[in-house]
């Protein structure tokens, strides 16, 4: 299988590149690089099942056909989306409907990674599956929850109203 997989160069995206690549998939890594690093992935620079392409999924962009999207790209530690406010939004929003795009024209499976912070600062502990969350949508923080819950709602409309199979 072809896999797209955004944020690619980040933490994760570097990781999960690696475990695809394994299981003998061919991997196309995006990320635009303003909180990932070209380090996290220089050991597949010869692996010809991998490539790498420095892009910003909040322009459009056409890789061809793919049968999965990853959507990993996000800045994720305080620091970085509390730096890259509005770039965070964006990625959330015009960077996930971008890949969403993707995986309905080309038919792909698409999995979207988010994070317990879309339930802000939780009032029970631990949560259930029916809490939703003690969110604070213009606190400080909030660039990264609210881009993570907009996305996830985007992810599901396009379930529910396009047939992306979503993960």
């Amino acid at each position: 299988m072809r896999i797209l997989v955004t944020g690619a160069a980040g933490f994760l995206g570097s990781h999960l590149s690696d475990r695809l690549l394994a299981e003998g998939h061919s991997v196309l890594g995006v990320d635009n690089l303003s909180t990932g690093s070209l380090e996290n992935i220089a050991h597949l620079r010869n692996e010809p099942r991998f490539s790498f392409e420095e892009l910003d999924i909040c322009q459009p962009f056409d890789p061809g056909k793919v049968d999965s999207v990853f959507n990993m790209a996000s800045p994720a530690s305080p620091p970085e989306y509390l730096k890259l406010a509005i770039e965070t939004l964006r990625v959330g929003s015009i960077g996930t409907e971008n890949t969403l795009e993707i995986a309905q024209k080309y038919g792909a499976d698409y999995l979207h990674t988010s994070t317990s912070e879309c339930y802000g600062d939780p009032l029970e502990h631990p949560q259930t599956e029916s809490y939703w969350g003690n969110v604070n949508p213009v606190g400080p923080r909030s660039v990264y929850d609210e881009a993570k819950r907009y996305a996830e709602a985007l992810t599901m409309a396009y379930h529910r109203h396009r047939g992306v199979n979503t993960q």
